[in-house]
């Protein structure tokens, strides 16, 4: 077993290329299966359900994206005309702040190579470095940005998987959309008679929890996209909708992202026109994050996944350190599928009880949980 474990592992490891795209196949599957599944009750067939989903899914992220292009895309120019002053500001504010902790705290920070980085060099002042202070702070960055162009074929190849990945990954989903019936019922068939419907059970348990979570964690990081930006739009906020915008994709990862939004907003809000913007940003943001925490996510993920926060953050933390930006996507929803089979197994195999529809509950009303309850209380 070990060494088969082994093998299996290895060629894993070797074929690693196709779960990028099969990860991305699985969320589509995830987020249109509902949709496919309510078109099919209504006698309408798989194969045209499925289309009618893409159709209309993809229709709408179209007509979203054909309406706020314009405004994005004045932003983004305002923002690059507005550049210059921008990073003015910020190499000052930069300035000030390690002036007042250097004379705070009696310590010497360094800061040359971000003032450099933001162009310090090209900006009037007597604090600013000069060209060849420039050079010698970003000598190493500057190396670094070498080594990686001379790597061009390695990054067009990583470019053109990418592209692999988004090409790929709705295809696939199409056709294992079409097929899930068939491929579920295949899929039970290797399990043993006896099992059968306790791993039917197991599977449905896993993929409510796995598709409610990445629905509603859609769903709200659409939101948290909406409030942020009209927030920011009622209080004057530069560049209000693409704010707006990274607050609703950053809260997609849980606990952190929420953070990045109102810090982007303080930044940009206390170098355009002061702190008291910036404050502003920060108080939008948290109210966000109450309607969000209070009202939004409770309704819409209370039937999904239910973890602690401490065990959110250090999957998280795992996740990215295993798999980069697919390990933090994905690390929740594996640590709620993990807690769901151990509890199966802990409930029926450990503590003896039939198994439950949640491993964390209890039914009452089953005679036989009753029965083995009262002989574990009576037991020493």
């Amino acid at each position: 077993m070990l060494i088969l474990l082994a093998v299996t592992a290895w060629l894993l490891f070797k074929i690693r290329v196709i779960f990028p795209p099969l990860v991305l196949a699985l969320l589509i599957i995830y987020l249109l299966n509902p949709i496919v599944s309510g078109l099919e009750r209504r006698r309408v067939p798989r194969a045209i359900g499925a289309l009618l989903a893409y159709i209309v899914v993809l229709g709408g992220i179209t007509l979203l994206v054909i309406a706020i292009t314009p405004i994005v895309s004045k932003q983004v120019s305002t923002f690059s005309d507005q550049w210059p002053e921008f990073r003015e500001k910020t190499v000052k504010s930069i300035q000030n702040t390690t002036d007042s902790i250097e004379d705070t705290f009696g310590t010497r920070i360094d800061t040359s190579q971000v003032e450099c980085l933001l162009g310090a060099d090209d900006i009037d002042s007597e604090d600013a470095p000069t060209h060849a202070e420039c050079d010698e702070a970003t000598r190493e960055f500057r190396k670094l940005i070498s080594e990686q162009a001379s790597r061009a074929t390695e990054i067009g190849g990583t470019i053109l998987e990418f592209l692999l990945i988004f090409i790929l990954a709705p295809l696939l989903a199409l056709y294992l959309l079409i097929d899930l019936p068939d491929l579920q019922r295949d899929v039970l068939n290797l399990v043993p008679e006896e099992h059968r419907e306790e791993a039917a059970d197991i599977g449905s348990q896993m993929g409510r929890a796995v598709g409610g979570f990445f629905r509603g964690q859609l769903f709200v990081a659409m939101v948290v996209f909406v409030l942020s930006s009209l927030g920011f739009r009622i209080i004057g906020l530069p560049f209000w909708l693409v704010i707006g915008a990274l607050a609703g994709f950053t809260n997609l990862i849980p606990l952190v992202g929420p953070f990045i939004g109102g810090g982007l907003g303080f930044i940009i809000g206390s170098l355009s026109e002061g702190v008291g913007l910036g404050v502003k940003a920060i108080i939008v943001a948290v109210i966000v994050q109450q309607i969000d925490n209070h009202i939004v996510s409770p309704n819409v993920m209370k039937r999904t996944v239910k973890l602690h926060p401490v065990t959110v953050m250090l999957g998280l933390l795992a996740g990215g350190t295993l798999a980069g930006f697919w390990g933090v996507l994905l690390a929740v929803p594996a640590i709620a599928v993990a807690k769901i089979l151990l509890g199966h197994v802990w409930t029926t195999r450990v503590l003896g009880l039939p198994p439950q529809r949640d491993p964390t509950e209890v039914v009452p009303d089953d005679p036989k949980t009753d029965e083995m309850l009262e002989e574990r209380k009576d037991a020493p």
